[in-house]
């Protein structure tokens, strides 16, 4: 049996260039201005190109977040609260910086309305920073300090949810240490009352 001849190998410098500019456009103009066609003009290359590397511009998008902010590293203080304060800092940040906070608009309408930038969404943005949380809550329970706790997915959704309000709308209050700090506290009150509920 004959196999077809494998494909032309994609060239990296093309993918790095349509990342490159993706950024550009993201930090300069926001994600409604990103375009295939605007994108593949500036560089040079063709649709067929672009769709080679990515299904749509969402996906673009999310590689050039991923680019940036997709392999931090879980932090290990020695403490729940130090471990929490620290995501929470590295998450304002994020957050605050205009690569997110200037698309997160135009990127949450995606989601709203096409299921599989949702999934993108949830697995390869949402994802890693939940599993960080695990790993984060994982050691505590291992050190003793808290009792395994009763909802997890909330307790994520504590520690996000302000930020995410935060970044979108506005209001008197900022991306900020305080920010980092409040919503870390809210975090670790649910988590610590998870312990005392378990010895009551």
């Amino acid at each position: 049996m004959s196999s077809s001849p494998p494909g032309r190998p994609q060239d990296p410098a093309i993918t790095d260039a349509l990342l490159r500019v993706g950024e550009r456009v993201m930090r300069t103009d926001g994600y409604s201005r990103l375009t295939v066609e605007s994108l593949c003009s500036e560089i040079g290359t063709t649709r067929p190109a672009f769709y080679r590397r990515f299904p749509n511009v969402a996906h673009l998008a999310f590689a050039v977040i991923a680019s940036r902010y997709g392999n931090e590293p879980t932090p290990d203080t020695g403490s729940l609260a130090g471990d929490v304060l620290e995501l929470q800092r590295g998450e304002v940040l994020m957050f605050a910086d205009p690569l997110l906070h200037k698309n997160l608009p135009g990127i949450l309408e995606s989601v709203r309305t096409d299921p599989d930038v949702a999934r993108l969404y949830g697995e390869g943005f949402m994802g890693p920073r939940r599993v960080r949380v695990v790993r984060v809550v994982d050691r505590a329970v291992a050190r003793g300090e808290i009792g395994p706790p009763h909802d997890l997915p909330f307790v994520c959704d504590v520690l996000v949810g302000p930020i995410l309000t935060r970044a979108l709308l506005p209001g008197p209050g900022g991306l900020d240490e305080d920010l980092a700090r409040s919503t870390a506290d809210a975090a670790l009150a649910l988590l610590r009352r998870g312990r005392a509920d378990s010895f009551s």
